[in-house]
């Protein structure tokens, strides 16, 4: 890859990185309501994947959709104020930080581990059907992976041969059980031999090789050759949650480890042995932050919901005719 290539998804990793920080900031001050999963040092994976979608692509997401949504290209006032519960939200505030979605950037998340899965397969089943040039991309984690949902969804993609990318970002722990223990082979990737797709699997660490292997198989996909898995090898260094007594179950001596391996830390160094001034870097960085100082005020100022418009979409209006609404 080019200097001016490597450069610009430096760029977007640095907005992902001080995007998420931004909102462990207001995490921490009871700014961003419901469920908030740190995503610092997973950010080759986001954008080397789903920086790489179209605005027409779909993207499902799962416990950390703020670093996906950012990477495929959704407003940051609309994800941030979104998870504030803020009305500029793209959806309404509504949502929170795990459930929203963002249709005019065909973007779409949920809670429930494995959830999305499924749902990516009937995606897929009606880009196929009406012959549209688009594909479905689907993000989860290695815990996922175990679940009933993800089988099915791989077995009827792969039947079907559906345009899916299902990319499983195996971050090595589903919360607080590391994957070894509850993954009965040596590579996730391996599973999907059982439904006669290819085994691939990605250091998830390094946005050069994320890219490469997301532009081979959207390609791929776009000629009907889908579906695919790609598990993409990476590590959380933050815990699964806000307060997550991390300290119990893994050594500050991993951490460090994995640290070491910062996809940001590994950039920056092939950028700087290319010759990219050192400062330019920091004055790209420091943009970056006042950029999101701004956004950050002018969130803080957007008004709440009002009542009638939390209770909209709850209940389907009574008819002309009369009868009972229903949930």
């Amino acid at each position: 890859m080019n200097t001016e290539s490597l450069q610009k998804l430096y760029t977007e990793m640095l907005l992902v990185r001080r995007f998420d920080e931004l909102c462990l900031s207001l995490k921490t001050r009871d700014q961003i309501y419901s469920g908030y999963h740190p995503y610092e040092g997973q950010e080759a994976v986001a954008v080397g994947f789903c920086g790489l979608l179209n605005k027409q692509d779909i993207l499902l997401s799962t416990h950390r959709p703020h670093g996906h949504a950012v990477a495929k290209g959704v407003p940051v006032e609309s994800v941030l104020t979104e998870m504030m519960g803020r009305q500029t939200g793209c959806s309404g505030g509504l949502g929170g930080g795990m459930q929203y979605l963002d249709i005019e950037h065909n973007f779409y998340c949920g809670s429930i581990v494995g959830s999305n899965l499924p749902i990516a397969t009937g995606f897929g089943m009606a880009i196929k059907q009406q012959k549209l040039d688009r594909v479905c991309m689907c993000m989860f984690g290695d815990g996922a992976s175990n679940t009933g949902a993800f089988h099915e969804a791989l077995n009827l993609a792969a039947i079907w041969k559906l345009p899916i990318l299902f990319v499983c970002e195996n971050n090595q722990y589903a919360e607080a059980m590391p994957a070894r223990e509850f993954v009965s082979c040596e590579r996730i990737s391996m599973r999907a031999r059982g439904y006669g797709l290819e085994e691939i699997t990605v250091d998830g660490n390094d946005v050069e090789a994320t890219r490469r292997v997301a532009t081979d198989l959207l390609a791929r996909i776009r000629k009907g050759e889908g579906p695919f898995l790609v598990e993409a090898l990476t590590y959380r260094l933050r815990g699964h949650y806000v307060g997550d007594p991390e300290a119990t179950y893994r050594t500050r001596e991993e951490v460090d480890a994995w640290r070491a391996k910062d996809p940001l830390l590994r950039t920056r160094t092939t950028l700087l042995n290319d010759g990219v001034d050192a400062s330019g870097l920091e004055a790209l960085d420091q943009n970056i932050k006042a950029k999101l100082t701004a956004l950050e005020a002018w969130a803080l100022e957007q008004p709440f919901p009002t009542l009638e418009q939390s209770i909209d979409h709850v209940t389907i209006p009574l008819t002309q005719q009369g009868g009972c609404a229903c949930l």
